[in-house]
């Protein structure tokens, strides 16, 4: 027996089109909804009025300086200025109490040459001393040396002893000691005495004893004011 013919089959599309669009889905033939335009807003980007215009630059301000900055800074030139008009001070010159051979004065530096020779000196028993003649500076009028031969009691062996004694309310100094030559490094006298040990100028040997001894004194400097 022949088969019974089949009816063709509905197009998918055809029915989707007799059928309607799906929900949530747009048609290919429907029009697409435009955005409704929206009515500027009075205020709303409005220009400015100042837009336009030529804007004018601030004043410029400068630096406005602390009033106390301004006193430490005059109270720093005038110290500046008072100490650039100071008057220099005036030099150091020692001066000799009397008249006396034994000592050479040369500005603020002395030399003392013991008139007694080292053969004699060497003598001398420990504590023992010899004194120079009186002089002075400003400020500082009596001063004199005083020399050991063999040292204060309280030195070492082989050494001399250099002392400075000084008049009351005399000014400090600042000096250096050379025993023939040879010194310690510059001290400082505030009170009344100083007090110094040196090498000894020679040793006891008879090539020696003839030779003198020579102490100097270099003043530096005359301490406080003037």
């Amino acid at each position: 027996a022949a088969a019974p013919a089949l009816a063709p089959a509905t197009a998918p599309a055809a029915t989707a089109h007799a059928q309607g669009p799906r929900p949530g889905m747009s048609s290919p033939l429907q029009k697409p909804w435009a955005s409704p335009r929206l009515t500027p807003t009075a205020g709303f980007m409005q220009p400015r009025r100042s837009w336009g215009r030529t804007p004018t630059p601030s004043p410029k301000m400068g630096p406005v300086a602390s009033p106390q900055i301004n006193a430490l800074v005059g109270a720093l030139v005038g110290s500046l200025t008072s100490a650039a008009v100071a008057p220099p001070k005036p030099p150091i010159t020692v001066e000799l109490v009397g008249e006396s051979s034994d000592i050479v004065v040369d500005g603020s530096r002395l030399e003392w040459r013991l008139p007694d020779n080292w053969g004699k000196l060497c003598n001398y028993s420990k504590g023992l001393c010899t004194t120079s003649p009186i002089f002075g500076v400003r400020r500082a009028a009596n001063m004199q040396l005083w020399f050991f031969p063999n040292g204060s009691r309280t030195a070492e062996d082989c050494h001399c002893t250099v002392a400075l004694e000084r008049g009351p309310d005399s000014a400090g100094i600042k000096f250096e000691f050379l025993v023939n030559g040879r010194g310690i490094g510059p001290k400082v006298c505030l009170g009344r005495r100083y007090l110094g040990d040196y090498p000894i100028p020679f040793d006891g040997s008879e090539e020696h004893k003839s030779k003198s001894v020579v102490v100097s004194m270099q003043i530096l400097e005359i301490l406080g004011g003037e």
